[in-house]
């Protein structure tokens, strides 16, 4: 993909960060989270590394804002979707809708996706972005536990490891084009996506196995 430098000129604070956000997601579509800098993403906004040092600091501060941003749409997106769901739904549908959530903002989303669980490129520690990456886990967490209420809480892990990572493996294999054969063409992803969505809630509503005692 071909990307024109934004006109030179004088930007307003906010204008200027949009821009700079704007820049790594173009980026990261065309190269990689690994290739962007602050330097390039001024470059791409019109403006001096001078002027868009104040706004991250580094390449760490302005991708973990991307991050940042990309965990709360990620919340936004879940919401999306459960609010599509009739009134009176049952557990098991929000369940799914969560998931549904999620893979919907991997593909609405991908340069946020693709960051995603980056830990080496971003500031974990940073309050506003672990704030952010509560949010999309909570809403897993209570919807699971509204359809699998007495897990214990090694079986409750297990549940959640599995709902997370099934979706976003779905995600990752799909936006990589692996496999493709198994969701091309859309209707058939569509498709694929629903039933391991009820594979998932199947899986989270089952009885936890027994296990072996030494």
């Amino acid at each position: 993909m071909t990307v024109t430098a934004k006109a030179k000129g004088r930007h307003h604070h906010g204008a200027l960060r949009r821009a700079l956000l704007d820049a790594v997601a173009e980026i990261v579509i065309e190269d990689g989270p690994e290739a962007v800098t602050l330097r390039e993403c001024a470059r791409r906004a019109g403006v001096s590394h001078a002027a868009a040092a104040p706004h991250f600091g580094d390449k760490r501060g302005l991708l973990t804002a991307f991050a940042t941003e990309g965990e709360t749409r990620l919340a936004e997106t879940m919401l999306a979707a459960l609010d599509t769901l009739p009134g009176g739904s049952p557990p098991e549908a929000r369940l799914a809708a969560i998931g549904r959530g999620y893979i919907a903002f991997a593909r609405n989303w991908p340069a946020h996706f693709r960051l995603k669980c980056r830990a080496n490129l971003i500031d974990r520690t940073n309050r506003d972005w672990c704030e952010a990456a509560e949010r999309p886990f909570a809403l897993l967490s209570e919807a699971l536990d509204a359809v699998a209420p007495d897990l214990d809480a090694r079986a409750r892990r297990a549940r959640l490891t599995l709902a997370w990572a099934s979706v976003h493996g779905f995600s990752a294999l799909r936006a990589e084009g692996s496999g493709s054969d198994l969701w091309r063409p859309e209707e058939r992803a569509t498709m694929v996506a629903e039933d391991l969505l009820a594979l998932i809630v199947s899986a989270c509503t089952s009885p936890a196995p027994t296990r072996q005692t030494e």
